[in-house]
């Protein structure tokens, strides 16, 4: 019996392991840290293929919210929308835009990159993507952050086929220089 519960005890604290893995947490951020200019540098999309796309060019703070500032490319044209986040808990936010949208704030280090899980439902079908940013323009991020994403894109159950170079891909990155 003892062997039994140490047994499903072990299972617990790995399955708990996992799900804190899985969803990050950047409690330990100044989310004031995180205001400013933000480059794409790679995607990891279930949406492989979508006609239309937003990454995130800046970010500010408001008293009980952020403010995310995209770069929406929809069938072929570029804009640039502010997009209210309004905090859930810990790294979980719920953006103001239409479906349901759930930004993860997975992992940062504010003078350097930021991680995001985000999913979307909407009209009964789910997408999810991996963004990797970086503070500065072409990204040279070290080996370690690149690993980083791809961990995460993967416990995420996205493919490394469908990861997209936004630095090569992403026409709409012009528009903000």
């Amino acid at each position: 019996m003892k062997l039994l519960l140490l047994t499903m005890g072990m299972g617990l604290v790995l399955v708990c392991t996992f799900q804190v893995k899985a969803t990050g947490s950047v409690n330990d951020i100044d989310f004031n840290k995180l205001v400013g200019r933000w480059y794409p540098l790679f995607l990891a999309s279930s949406d492989v293929g979508s006609n239309s796309a937003a990454f995130i060019h800046s970010i500010d703070v408001k008293a009980d919210h952020l403010i995310f500032y995209f770069t929406l490319r929809r069938n072929g044209e570029c804009s640039q929308v502010p997009v209210f986040a309004y905090k859930l808990e810990n790294n979980k936010y719920r953006l103001r835009y239409p479906g349901n949208n759930i930004l993860y704030l997975e992992d940062a280090d504010p003078n350097e990159y930021l991680l995001i899980y985000t999913t979307n439902e909407m009209h009964g079908r789910e997408s999810k993507g991996v963004e990797l940013y970086s503070r500065q323009k072409g990204g040279a991020l070290n080996q370690v952050i690149k690993s980083k994403f791809e961990e995460i894109y993967t416990s995420h159950g996205l493919e490394k086929e469908n990861v997209v170079d936004l630095m090569k891909t992403d026409r709409c990155s012009r528009l903000l220089e």
